[in-house]
């Protein structure tokens, strides 16, 4: 049986799964720092350095940075993971449903070691709210 383009099979439609593809990621250094250099709009909260630009591409992206701050790499990658997956179920969604195409970096500070992840969820939330309201 061959599945449809989303990778389910005929007859199986249900809600669209969540993706974050390698479409919807910033991950080469240039966009990085072509977002660091723009007058991009730049939001603070304790844990979370978040910038946004308007996109180069057709779509909403999103970039996670995530600095040593002389953690360990399981620490880190924690962090990333909890990020990713904010990204995902939360922030992608919102951008999509009210097509922003927006370039958003979202850079790690010391204090999301010590986050959890529905902490970090809040703040994100919080953070794209501004942000696409004043967008």
């Amino acid at each position: 049986m061959s599945r449809t383009a989303t990778g389910r099979l005929p007859g199986n439609e249900g809600p669209t799964p969540l993706l974050f593809t390698a479409a919807d990621r910033i991950t080469k250094t240039a966009e990085i720092r072509r977002l660091l250099a723009t007058r991009s709009l730049k939001e603070k909260t304790t844990a979370l350095e978040v910038l946004a630009a308007r996109s180069l591409s057709d779509r909403p992206r999103i970039g996670i940075v995530v600095p040593k701050h002389g953690k360990n790499s399981v620490q880190r990658n924690r962090v990333k993971r909890r990020l990713k997956e904010i990204a995902r179920t939360s922030l992608l969604p919102r951008l999509k449903t009210n097509h922003k195409r927006l370039d958003v970096l979202i850079t790690a500070k010391k204090q999301a070691y010590g986050r959890g992840f529905s902490g970090l969820s809040g703040e994100a939330k919080k953070t794209l709210e501004k942000i696409c309201s004043s967008k």
